[in-house]
């Protein structure tokens, strides 16, 4: 029996577009036939000029189970497929969109009204003539005993299609006249099947789509008569087309000509190919189709570093397949540098779709030597690659001594200035005797960033992940020192790939939500915050962050219930834990968000300073007050604490002109002021007690 499990309904939609990029060589005509491209290279002095990528947008839908399906009606990797299309969009070596501008909804918040909204108001409010914009749906499809077709919301009600399905018409008319982006490519994977529709045959999705404008590329990811598939057995589970999709975004393919440029026309040619040819070896019969117009210049992808790389190189151009086989469980597989997941004894792990000639895999796992092997691809060919991971890294014993020595140093509960720079120092000293000793720049990172050497713990971190690039917990830190210095994309990225790798860890789930609320995307910090406490219903610091996202958003309610859920966890009151994330939040750092400052402080005090923000925001000013006072109490030199104190006790004042209210004001600014005279609203600080001294004369 085939391992390609049915995708029953599947649809995956993407509209894509891209702007027109005159390269300095017009791309000649590429030989293709249905199995085999021949690709060129881009002429090198051409390579040499860097291509001007649009601006891109981008709607990234994907729900594996419905509220309302019966369980065998759900998918298997449709989230996961919506996930790793998320991470090539941003990937800067791929689809180099800016993160702020994808708008992702996974699971239950991919509702019908969520799903408008992004396609209907949020997309076409941004996305510009010149711009790329992209959808992507991956979910179920549906039709109603009229043949109409329906993109299937997490809440679908498939008895009322009509009114809980988001019609297919009606997405094709929003992508062909509300969404100004020129450039435009829909790609769709469905599939329909008589398990979940009202009334349709097989290709009934299919060809509902056959019927939207054609003034944009669309293309499906199989015939009307045929079906999408699964495949468990492929790289750990997903869904085909998206699988060659996603690699076709990352540079795979990159053959016509081999520039580091992925075109519209070198993707269809690689998702049809592929797909058709890894179906066929399975015993089944899926083949992409394409529809409509778009122009010959459409860019959807773009890696710089392949683009340097490729001046120097001539790649062969017909494609095959290599099998990971492996000794040791969880273990990483990179080619050529790009991960490709992680691989286990005893479970096949193709990676089919690489081109013809060298490539360099390699077997990481932490605590391992790593194993790296030149393979040369044949085109059409399937060939077997063992990773055996034999030798555990022995660390040198002066290494060992200096790094048993520092984190003794480090763990001391009030390390002295003069303590850390020993363990620094010591520290260094093991990376000098082995530089490829992860533990050791991990913890270097830690000591920099308590020594505020911000950019300098940066480096180590870094050096850390690339020792060890599965070592999730420098790739968080990594994460955390990005926020710190302000760079929350970067951070959202890394802390994006820590969550692809262990995707069951509560603290690299809430440290990604922190990331994204830094970066000013609170429903999607609320979403993740919701992971990391399904995950973890006792993490505190996940419902920390979620009550800052909900109060992001005005969800006062909502945030106040978390903040008190917050007071009763556990976790908060056993300690500082030097680890991540939010051990770097009790360090009284500050951060910027939309001109106004965040200051971490401790869990206890976070959750009392957001009560009182959030009793503010309900105009319940005498609570606010009790809140803020006890943020105070816990930490008593926050000047932010003091700040939103003498809000209190100006709203309070302005409602009831009391004197003991204006007075309250007045000494909760002077010592905001008085504990950091150079904050940023130092201006305004002194303004307002130039105004509560001019009124205090005439206040009884």
């Amino acid at each position: 029996m085939s391992s390609l499990a049915l995708r029953l309904h599947r649809l995956a939609i993407i509209t894509a577009s891209a702007a027109g990029l005159l390269l300095a060589q017009q791309q000649a005509d590429t030989l293709k036939n249905r199995d085999v491209s021949v690709v060129r290279l881009g002429n090198p002095e051409a390579l040499k000029t860097p291509p001007i990528i649009p601006r891109g947008y981008a709607v990234v839908i994907g729900i594996s189970t419905y509220k309302n399906l019966a369980p065998g009606s759900n998918l298997l990797y449709a989230e996961k497929d919506a996930e790793n299309l998320y991470a090539a969009l941003i990937s800067k070596e791929a689809g180099n969109m800016e993160f702020e501008n994808v708008r992702k909804l996974i699971g239950p918040q991919a509702t019908r009204e969520n799903i408008r909204d992004a396609l209907e108001v949020w997309l076409p409010s941004h996305a510009r003539e010149t711009d790329r914009a992209v959808v992507y749906f991956v979910g179920h499809g549906a039709a109603d005993s009229e043949g109409h077709g329906y993109l299937a919301p997490y809440d679908v009600d498939l008895p009322r299609i009509s009114e809980t399905g988001y019609p297919m018409q009606r997405l094709g008319d929003v992508v062909s006249n509300s969404v100004k982006a020129r450039w435009k490519v829909l790609l769709i994977d469905a599939c329909h099947s008589g398990k979940i529709s009202v009334d349709a045959t097989a290709g009934r999705v299919n060809e509902s789509l056959r019927s939207l404008p054609q003034g944009f590329l669309t293309i499906t990811s199989s015939r009307a008569s045929q079906q999408s598939f699964e495949d468990p057995q492929l790289a750990g589970g997903n869904g085909v087309f998206t699988y060659f999709l996603v690699k076709g975004w990352e540079g795979a393919a990159d053959d016509s000509p081999t520039d580091g440029v992925v075109t519209a026309d070198e993707l269809i040619d690689y998702v049809k190919r592929e797909v058709r040819t890894y179906t066929e070896a399975q015993g089944k019969l899926q083949s992409p189709l394409e529809f409509g117009d778009f122009p010959d210049n459409m860019i959807l992808g773009f890696s710089p570093k392949k683009r340097e790389d490729i001046v120097a190189k001539l790649p062969q151009l017909s494609k095959g397949t290599v099998v990971i086989d492996v000794n040791l469980d969880n273990v990483e597989v990179f080619i050529d540098d790009q991960s490709y997941g992680t691989a286990s004894p005893g479970k096949p792990f193709p990676v089919p779709g690489l081109s013809a000639g060298l490539h360099k895999v390699r077997g990481v796992r932490m605590g391992y030597e790593p194993v790296t092997l030149e393979v040369n691809v044949v085109p059409g060919g399937t060939q077997t690659v063992s990773l055996r991971l034999l030798y555990q890294r022995k660390i040198k014993e002066q290494a060992k001594a200096n790094y048993d020595q520092a984190v003794a140093i480090w763990e001391r509960s009030r390390a002295s200035p003069a303590d850390l720079r020993k363990a620094a120092d010591l520290l260094a000293g093991a990376l000098k005797e082995q530089p490829d000793y992860s533990q050791a720049a991990l913890e270097l990172c830690r000591v920099q960033q308590a020594q505020d050497q911000t950019s300098a713990a940066l480096k180590s971190c870094v050096a850390a992940v690339h020792a060890d690039p599965d070592y999730v917990a420098a790739r968080v830190m990594a994460g955390a020192l990005l926020m710190e210095s302000g760079d929350y994309q970067e951070a959202v990225r890394q802390l994006q790939q820590a969550a692809t790798q262990d995707p069951h860890d509560t603290l690299v789930a809430s440290t990604l939500a922190e990331a994204l609320y830094l970066a000013d995307r609170p429903k999607e910090s609320e979403q993740v915050a919701d992971r990391a406490i399904a995950l973890d219903p006792a993490s505190g610091q996940a419902f920390l962050i979620r009550a800052e996202a909900r109060r992001a958003q005005m969800n006062f309610d909502e945030a106040i219930a978390d903040y008190q859920q917050v007071l009763k966890v556990e976790e908060f009151r056993s300690g500082a834990v030097r680890t991540v994330a939010f051990w770097v939040v009790g360090t009284g750092m500050r951060k910027h968000r939309s001109g106004t400052q965040f200051l971490y402080r401790a869990h206890k005090a976070s959750a009392y300073y957001g009560l009182c923000a959030a009793e503010i925001g309900r105009e319940n000013y005498l609570r606010a007050l009790k809140y803020c006072q006890g943020s105070l109490a816990t930490e008593r030199d926050d000047p932010d604490s003091y700040v939103l104190l003498g809000e209190c006790y100006t709203r309070l004042f302005n409602s009831d002109s009391r004197a003991t209210y204006l007075q309250g004001a007045e000494d909760s600014f002077s010592s905001a002021l008085r504990l950091n005279p150079n904050m940023e609203q130092a201006p305004l600080l002194r303004q307002k007690l130039k105004e509560i001294k001019e009124h205090k004369g005439s206040v009884r």
